[in-house]
């Protein structure tokens, strides 16, 4: 996404007024002279030196904003959000793309560190020159450098260190040991400080915030620890990346506070917080102003990281994520905060079916899934240039970590009410079949396929509630979809090896469907079975009937009917059958079963199905 300053003209006149210039700085700081810093030395020397750190920054910022690129002037259309300050629009990094430094960029911020280290070495632990050293090395890429800067300074101020330690470590890409890092800033700063920086209310919507303000000390704990859970892009990916952004977001934002910016404004509020929900800049670009504008400076665009999306939830996701659809978890158009995974730039709704089998006490959770298509052609740009053996990654601005080079893999994780996790992965395949046996309960669970060397990944999240039940009460599990085979599978574990890794059906197909019932066998009983398939309604009440189980109301093409006896033992029973699809129309059809059984309450399962030519 893209913001930009609104300077409507009633405002200018009151920036002027109050003596602060066009370019968002008070008219003393426009000379250079810098503001009073907290931490600065006493001595006179160490003043002097500390201003002429800040003089360069500021020569540095100054002399950027006159080399950035020109984009076109912008059409007029509507802000999609206000901040403060900026204009949003939630579709402005179409066609954008981060470019390289231009050598007499990159030619400035070298002479600039120099200058800064020169700082350092005569007024050492300075906090501002250090943070401003960690700050120029990042954003040239050289994260490994920083982080021996940061990991080693001498600050008074121990928190400060760690913290910066933190930024350096998660840019480049090692998350777990930023983390580590962050938590040592978080223990050692003051508590009003720490409290903002681990409670990020500008992230949470109306319901998270009422969520967390009844909570007491041991629930709010537990509901930031849940939070962080649910916000994490991929669990197959050690670490939480997610959770270690925001903390990088809060640091940059402290670094960026008593300096200058590309943009020549004063660090506010409004850039606090979008830095905080979306990132920092991590390109410019000037654009001239209209004809016939009252402004005649060019203004500074800034541009966020193409392909971000949303991975914090609502607060009714947080407060029973194993109530919630695959719909809740999927990308918003305008997302409330956005983030991209560097591991898997591009990371998609994935594609598969997920399947739940009781066995009274516990669950076995089965999954089929493979790699979703690229389909998106910006996406496909995105990863062209971003190789393991990327040497350009350095002259890019705030550059991302190279893709890993680890095999595909593939992930099964649920999630308990009390945040735990019970994983299993398989490494050496983009596709295939995972289960995963749990005690019955409610889990958040989230199915994953990921190609680290290619930079993409899919995952599909939703919740699961499966109470314990008593070993005499029939129940039915889930449908699963299976590919033929003349002879059909008559037990469970031989027929998840052929689950169908997608639910995209082609008209004209053979398939085969299997299921399971559990709590028969402790008499004879005879079971009738009817499996339909009809094409869904897309209104409002053909989504609430898929919830229910009830059928979608269309037309049925495809309705069978049978009976057979039930088992003569006790345990699970699981059954399939091949079936013929129709020719059909493009679209999205429900597989349904209904399961009666006399003197019992009748039972149905069913499975959307989506139809192609």
């Amino acid at each position: 996404m893209t913001w930009r300053l609104i300077r409507p003209a009633l405002g200018i006149a009151l920036l002027l007024a109050l003596g602060v210039g066009q370019d968002g700085v008070r008219a003393a700081e426009l000379t250079g002279e810098p503001r009073a810093h907290p931490l600065q030395a006493t001595s006179h020397d160490s003043v002097g030196v500390l201003k002429s750190a800040r003089s360069a920054q500021a020569r540095f910022e100054r002399r950027r904003r006159s080399i950035l690129p020109w984009t076109r002037a912008e059409t007029g259309q509507p802000c999609d959000n206000r901040v403060g300050r900026f204009c949003q629009w939630f579709d402005g990094e179409h066609g954008w793309e981060p470019v390289q430094d231009s050598p007499e960029l990159v030619r400035m911020r070298q002479d600039l560190l120099d200058e800064l280290s020169e700082g350092s070495a005569r007024i050492p632990g300075d906090r501002w020159i250090l943070g401003q050293r960690v700050f120029y090395l990042s954003e040239a890429g050289r994260w490994n450098e920083a982080a021996e800067l940061a990991g080693a300074c001498g600050s008074p101020s121990r928190w400060w260190c760690d913290a910066l330690s933190g930024f350096a470590l998660h840019g480049a890409g090692e998350y777990g040991l930023a983390m580590a890092a962050f938590r040592r800033g978080l223990t050692g700063m003051n508590f009003e400080e720490a409290r903002e920086m681990r409670h990020p209310e500008v992230l949470f919507d109306a319901r998270a915030m009422a969520l967390m303000g009844d909570a007491d000390d041991e629930e709010l704990e537990a509901l930031r620890t849940r939070f962080w859970l649910l916000a994490d892009p991929l669990y197959l990916m050690p670490g939480n990346d997610r959770e270690t952004e925001h903390y990088a977001r809060w640091t940059y934002s402290r670094m960026s506070e008593d300096a200058r910016n590309p943009r020549g404004l004063r660090w506010g509020s409004d850039l606090e917080e979008l830095t905080i929900r979306y990132g920092w800049d991590r390109g410019w670009e000037r654009r001239r102003p209209n004809p016939g504008s009252p402004f005649q400076d060019a203004v500074t665009v800034g541009h966020d990281l193409p392909g971000t999306r949303g991975f914090v939830l609502s607060g009714r996701v947080l407060e029973q994520p194993w109530e919630t659809g695959p719909a809740a978890w999927l990308p918003s158009e305008s997302p409330h905060s956005a983030h991209v995974a560097a591991y898997a730039p591009v990371l998609d709704p994935g594609v598969g079916q997920v399947a739940v089998f009781h066995r009274g006490d516990s669950i076995l959770v089965a999954a089929a899934t493979r790699l979703p298509e690229l389909i998106d052609p910006a996406a496909a740009r995105r990863l062209a240039g971003k190789t393991l053996s990327d040497e350009r990654s350095g002259l890019l601005a705030w550059a991302q970590p190279e893709l890993l080079d680890r095999p595909d893999q593939l992930g099964l994780f649920l999630i308990d009410s009390e945040n735990r996790l019970r994983e299993v992965r398989s490494r050496g395949e983009s596709e295939g079949v995972i289960a995963v046996s749990v005690a019955a309960g409610r889990y958040f669970m989230s199915l994953e396929a990921w190609a680290p060397k290619e930079g993409r990944a899919g995952r599909v999240r939703h919740g699961i509630v499966a109470d314990t039940i008593p070993e005499d009460l029939v129940t039915l599990s889930d449908l699963i979809v299976l590919e033929p085979i003349d002879s059909l599978p008559q037990h469970l574990g031989n027929a998840l090896p052929l689950m169908r890794r997608s639910l995209e059906l082609t008209a004209g197909q053979r398939l085969a469907v299997g299921w399971e019932i559990f709590g028969l066998g402790w008499r004879q009983e005879r079971v009738d079975f009817e499996l339909s398939l009809s094409q869904e309604g897309v209104g409002f009440f053909g989504i609430i009937g898929r919830w229910l189980g009830l059928g979608g109301g269309g037309d049925e093409p495809l309705h069978v009917g049978w009976s057979e006896p039930g088992p003569d033992a006790t345990g699970p029973w699981f059954r399939s059958m091949n079936v013929d699809v129709p020719q059909l129309d493009p679209g999205e059809y429900l597989l349904r079963l209904e399961v009666t059984i006399p003197g019992r309450e009748p039972l149905a399962a069913t499975r959307i199905v989506q139809m192609s030519r």
